[in-house]
This record gives structure tokens, sequence and C-alpha cells, in this order.
């Protein structure tokens, strides 16, 4: 039933050559010790050397699917017999036509080639023209041995996918290998599944058309996840980002913080210095005001004198008495108490003065004490608010990655939204009172 033999584990169909310019000899994987050199067949070396019949295993599976069916006793054996050596010549001419369907695939895919290369020198070569090519090509089939459009399709792309794997074109049949011929199949799932057929030789078409929807499944699942990992990672690296913002801006703000602290102390200063300059000013009071009650009390015992001077009634008496002169600015007691009222007024001026620069100062005390309390409380506040929002914006971050890793973010959107709403509000006002604060 074979055409030849070689060293090498390959078979050429029929004793046909390979298709040129798609399998060549170096896709033919040598095992001996000669790395691919063709060796002489010589029938001694098969008996010597291999005794046991490398089909034993298959023509035992038929044997024994033949028993089963027909029965085991001494008047089947005759026919087991020839039903296994039929059924070994049918798993035969199956690989046969296996190997025969890719090479004819080979065949079609470089007639599609030469007529694709053969219009677009004609009319120049454009995604038009190739396309144009191959429906030329496509018809050609059609007319010449009834090859439908699909059919060659189908060939050409399992010639494409198992020109050089001939494991696979020995262990499958077409229609499988017309499922494993699918774009969306990898290499890495034909493998998988050639593993699972050496290790399941019962495996149908629908056992590889299941195997090869799992696979794909799984591999759709492994992408998905890794597309989620991605995504999340993507998102703990904006949550660093957006956590390194927010502690810039919170140093931002502790220094704007210690400018304010530094203000306060300057405020502090010079409300320390104006107490200072208040007490000096206070501190000549109580003088003055002694001073300005003396002066009243001896101008009214010398207004007391005046008046009873006036009001007594004229005496005639001639005394010789010695009279001492007065003092050159006091030669009469009008005279001396005029000095005294005028005395008297200077004082009055000073007291005045001295309050009105107490009342300033007192006013002046009281605007820069309320503006270092209201420094405070604003100084205070954004310490507060400082603190506090580190910890929200952490809130936030995690919020955000705890709703992007659950199952159904959308659940949450209107959270979200309610909480996004109330973070434009704020910042709207935020925005207002600046815009008021510059204007």
């Amino acid at each position: 039933m074979q055409n030849g033999k070689t060293s090498s584990p390959d078979r050429r169909p029929n004793g046909r050559g390979l298709v040129p310019g798609f399998v060549t000899k170096g896709s033919l994987p040598p095992t001996d010790a000669n790395a691919g050199q063709m060796v002489p067949f010589d029938p001694l070396d098969e008996l010597v050397f291999s005794m046991q019949d490398p089909k034993a295993a298959t023509r035992d599976k038929i044997a024994a699917a033949a028993r089963d069916v027909f029965g085991g006793g001494a008047e089947t054996t005759e026919l087991v017999a020839n039903l296994v050596e039929h059924m070994m010549a049918v798993s035969e001419s199956r690989e046969k036509v296996v190997s025969e369907l890719i090479i004819l695939g080979g065949h079609l895919q470089q007639m599609m080639t030469m007529a694709i290369n053969h219009h677009t020198g004609l009319v120049g070569d454009t995604p038009k023209s190739q396309r144009r090519g191959a429906q030329l090509c496509f018809a050609f089939f059609e007319r010449a041995m009834k090859l439908t459009r699909a059919s060659a399709y189908n060939y050409m792309r399992c010639h494409m996918k198992f020109a050089d794997k001939a494991e696979a074109v020995q262990m499958f049949s077409f229609g499988e290998l017309r499922i494993l011929a699918a774009d969306d199949v990898t290499d890495e799932q034909i493998e998988a599944v050639v593993k699972q057929k050496q290790a399941t030789p019962d495996m149908s078409r629908e056992d590889v058309a299941k195997l090869v929807k799992a696979l794909r499944l799984k591999e759709e699942e492994i992408a998905d996840k890794e597309t989620h990992v991605a995504n999340i990672e993507g998102l703990l690296a904006d949550s660093k980002l957006a956590l390194d913002q927010s502690a810039r801006e919170n140093g931002h703000l502790k220094h704007t913080i210690a400018d304010h602290e530094r203000a306060i102390l300057e405020q502090e200063k010079s409300i320390a210095t104006l107490s200072e300059m208040l007490a000096k000013n206070s501190a000549g009071y109580p003088a003055l005001e002694k001073a300005l009650a003396d002066k009243n009390k001896e101008y009214k015992e010398l207004a007391d004198k005046f008046m009873a001077l006036e009001s007594a009634p004229p005496k005639v008496e001639r005394v010789e008495v010695p009279v001492e002169t007065l003092p050159p600015s006091y030669t009469s007691l009008k005279e001396a108490l005029d000095g005294l009222s005028s005395q008297l007024d200077e004082k009055l001026r000073e007291k005045q003065l001295l309050d009105a620069r107490k009342a300033e100062l007192e006013a002046s005390l009281r605007e820069s004490q309320a503006a270092l309390d209201a420094r405070i409380a604003v100084k205070n506040a954004v310490a507060d608010l400082t603190t506090s929002w580190a910890s929200i914006a952490a809130k936030m971050a995690t919020v955000q990655l705890a709703v992007q890793a659950s199952a159904d973010p959308t659940e949450f959107n209107s959270t979200l939204q309610a909480i996004a709403a109330t973070m434009r509000k704020y910042v709207s006002e935020i925005e207002a009172a600046l815009q008021r604060t510059q204007g």
C-alpha cells in the first residue's frame, strides 16, 4: 500500500515532489544522526531492525471494533480478518486523500498568486486590482473544474496552515483540518488540539470543534482578564499621580499656612508695639490729672478771695503798714488769677490731646486685634481643610478603584454623579469667591 520508504518518517503521497514555493526540504525534520541525509531503502533493515508492524495498534483497534460489532466467535474469524484488511486500506487511502487535498490547495494557491501577479502587472498593483485578479482566478476554478469559491478557499487555507505540518495531516481528517485552518485559530491552539488528539485518538470532528471553541473561550477570558488587569494598573497609576498631585497641593497649602503664621506673628508684634505706646502715653495721665486738680483747687481759692474782696464794704482807715512788693508777674490778685486760668486752660488742652491720642491708639489696637482674629480663624480653617482633604482624596481614589474593579461599574453611576455634582458645587463657590476678591 506504500509507494516508497526512506529513513525519514515523512511521506510524499503518490511519490509526488513538494509543491514549488510552498514546502521546502528544510521543513522536513531530520530524525537520524546524519541530520536529515537521505539513506537508500534496504528491505533487510526493515526485517532485522523493525519486526513490529507500525500499523499494529491501528490493526488491533480495527479488529476489536469488528469483533464488538459482528461477534468474536470462530464463525466470524474470516469476516473480521477481511474487514480489517479492507479498513486498513481505507485508513491509508484516507491519509493519502488528506495529503492530496493539501497538495491540491498548494496548486490552487500557486495559480491564485500567478493570476494576481499577472493582473496587477497589466493594470497596476492596487488593492482593487488584487481583488479583481483573485475574482478572475476563482472564475477560472469554477469554469475549469466546477470548483466553487468556498471550496477553493478552504483548500488554499488548509495548504497555508498545514503544508509544513505532516503530523497534523496524518492525524486529522480534512474536515478537522478545515476547522483548524480557520483564521481565528492560532498555532498555540492547533498544538493543543494535536496533543489532545495524540492522547485521545478517538476524538471526532465535533470533539475537535468543541475543543477549539473551548480554547478560544479560554484565551478570550485570559485576554479579558489581562485587559482588566491592565485597566486596573492604569487606574492605579492614575491614582498614584492623583495622590502625588494631592501631596504637592497639600505641601503648597502648608507653605501658605506657614506664610499666614508668619504674618500673624508680625501683626502680633505690631499690636504689642501699639500696646506699649499706649501704656507709655497713659503713664503721664494720672500726674496730669493730679496737676489739673491742684490747679482747679488753687484757682477756686483765688477766685473765692477775689470775690470776697470785691464784695467787702469800703473801709477808710489810715494805717501805715509796710507792704511787701508782689512779684512782677503778680502785681495784683486779678493778674495772678488770670495767669492761673491760662495755665489751667493749657493743662485742659494737654488732657484733650492725650485723650485723643489714647482713643486713636485704642481704635488702632482694636482694628489690629480684629484682623489678627480673622487671620487666625482663616489659618485654622485652612489647616483643618488640608488635613481633611488628604483623607478625602485617598478615599476618593479607593472608591474609584473599587468601582472599576466591580463586576458592573455602571451600577454606581448615580452615586458617582451625585459626588461629582457636590464637588462641582464647592468648586464653583470657591471660584466665585476668588473672582470677588480679585475684582
